[in-house]
């Protein structure tokens, strides 16, 4: 797999979101995998087992565990979306895989899919950057949310966070 910038890969979760029209969140992830054509399946797991994708009859099928709770299925769900649209938009790779798992590129374009930039730039403000309110309506944690509204510049980094 070529080598590219981490933009390429929130390009990528962009360009999915968009075409599967989304424009609120929380972001429907299984609405995405529809869109690529891969059904999802919840189905119960050993507590140590976040998801898989697997081949049945030549096509992927997301697996993600049940038992898990909600947040961490929505990053199971994102990741293994995100590893499926970098399979699709490399030309030279195949289903299952010819290459090597991409586990770092995955998580980029999954984190860019449960928090996109525009959404969580166009709630922020329309929340006066509540991110306990913004992290709910996301389906994320308290500290997801921090953490991505620090990235975006939304909120400064101090050594206080107000508990109001």
């Amino acid at each position: 797999m070529p080598l590219h910038s981490a933009t390429y890969y929130r390009r990528l979760a962009a360009d999915a979101l968009e075409k599967t029209g989304v424009d609120e969140p929380p972001v429907p992830l299984d609405a995405v995998a529809a869109r690529i054509g891969v059904p999802v399946r919840m189905v119960r797991l050993p507590s140590f087992f976040s998801g898989a994708a697997v081949n049945e009859d030549g096509l992927p099928i997301l697996l993600i565990n049940a038992e898990r709770p909600e947040e961490h299925q929505r990053r199971t769900l994102a990741h293994l979306i995100g590893h499926l649209l970098l399979v699709l938009d490399d030309p030279a790779a195949t289903y299952p895989r010819n290459t090597a798992v991409e586990h770092q590129e995955a998580d980029l374009v999954a984190a860019e899919l449960v928090l996109p930039e525009p959404l969580v730039r166009d709630q922020a403000l329309k929340w006066f950057n509540d991110h306990r309110y913004l992290a709910r309506l996301f389906g994320v944690t308290e500290g997801e949310m921090v953490d991505r509204m620090q990235e975006l510049g939304l909120i400064k980094q101090r050594g206080i966070l107000w508990d109001y």
